[in-house]
């Protein structure tokens, strides 16, 4: 048995059709609508991406920043060691100048005390003589006779 479709009617031939017409509409409203959402999508993730790079580049610079403030700093830092260094070999120089200013010191302080030493006994002697010479009215050498000779004076000891 051949079963035969009976042919459609030309009313629900246009209705599929119309069917058919309006799901093609809404396909491609559905398409049309994917692709915008896709174009969205993409525009958001290329300024995503731009941003991201954006602020690779801003990271870049604070890093080129960061590093010549370091190499500043390091520049500085050399300074201020060589500057210490040369404060300290100063003031070793200082206090080996003072270390010498002080034996220069002790030394003219016991040169100042025999030069006190020998002009009081020098007026000493002077007080003697001037003491003799009134008493015997005769005038005597300042200088002993025997510590011309090299010989100890019979009043000094030396």
């Amino acid at each position: 048995m051949v079963n035969r479709k009976a042919p459609v009617p030309r009313s629900d031939q246009k209705d599929q059709q119309r069917d058919v017409g309006e799901e093609v509409r809404a396909s491609a409203e559905l398409s049309r609508q994917a692709n915008e959402q896709g174009r969205e999508e993409a525009e958001t993730e290329r300024q995503q991406h731009e941003g991201s790079r954006s602020i690779g580049e801003d990271r870049r610079g604070w890093a080129e920043a960061a590093r010549e403030a370091a190499e500043e700093l390091r520049r500085a830092h050399e300074q201020i060691r060589a500057a210490a260094e040369d404060a300290r070999k100063s003031a070793e120089e200082a206090r080996e100048a003072a270390d010498e200013l002080r034996r220069a010191t002790e030394i003219s302080l016991k040169a100042t005390y025999d030069q006190t030493a020998i002009l009081q006994e020098l007026r000493e002697t002077m007080a003697r003589y001037e003491a003799e010479r009134e008493l015997t009215g005769r005038h005597l050498p300042l200088i002993p006779a025997d510590s011309l000779s090299g010989r100890p004076s019979s009043r000094h000891s030396t």
